[in-house]
């Protein structure tokens, strides 16, 4: 009995010994960037500064960075703060696939990207530049021009990357009161005073919010 448990013990650890390990394509074991991915003094779109800002509404800041925080003060309409710097935080990244191979310059210089390759988008950095992330290197100052332009939008078949899903961010902003109280809000659509070369800030906002690129 005892000689028959240890023969079946044997072929068992043999089995398991002679099973073949998977192995994973190079395209399966390339993942996307450690989320949430946290982009800190970010100021995510084109003319974006940080300074003294103006609120339109009522605003709660927060003692932390965190939507759950307690409430350290809160603005009223056209109260002003110093926005004293801010962190974009990329919860889900976006992505990118291209129907052509590209080379796209950034500061992982000039990378090659295949069809069936994914680039992954993360905070956008103005005049047509974003940080991505690619065989598992983040890439700062990537041109966006071959996936998201006005061209893009009007004729498709002229540009050789889309973008097939958006990317989820959420941006935290550290403000300043009068009194020099320092707190954070996630709430950075309720102030003037954001957009150093004009236009319309909050458009500019919510295409951050749908992870593309403003023009």
């Amino acid at each position: 009995m005892v000689r028959s448990r240890i023969v079946a013990m044997t072929g068992l650890v043999a089995c398991l010994i002679a099973a073949p390990v998977p192995v994973l394509t190079e395209q399966q074991s390339t993942q996307g960037p450690p989320v949430p991915f946290e982009d800190r003094g970010a100021c995510p779109f084109e003319g974006c500064v940080y300074r003294e800002w103006t609120a339109k509404a009522a605003i709660r800041v927060r003692t932390e960075r965190r939507i759950d925080a307690a409430v350290t003060y809160e603005l009223r309409p056209g109260e002003k703060v110093t926005a004293v710097t801010g962190i974009v935080v990329t919860l889900k990244a976006g992505l990118v696939q291209f129907r052509e191979p590209r080379i796209l310059s950034s500061s992982c210089g000039e990378t090659r990207i295949e069809p069936g390759q994914t680039l992954y988008l993360l905070t956008y950095q103005g005049e047509g530049f974003t940080k991505a992330w690619f065989n598992g290197r983040l890439c700062e100052d990537m041109d966006t021009v071959e996936f998201y332009n006005g061209v893009c939008d009007i004729r498709p078949s002229r540009c050789a990357g889309k973008i097939i899903e958006p990317s989820k961010t959420e941006w935290w902003v550290q403000v300043r009161n009068g009194v020099g109280i320092v707190g954070w809000t996630h709430e950075p659509e309720k102030f003037d005073g954001k957009n150093a070369i004009g236009g319309d800030a909050a458009s500019a906002l919510s295409s951050r919010s749908e992870g593309l690129p403003d023009r």
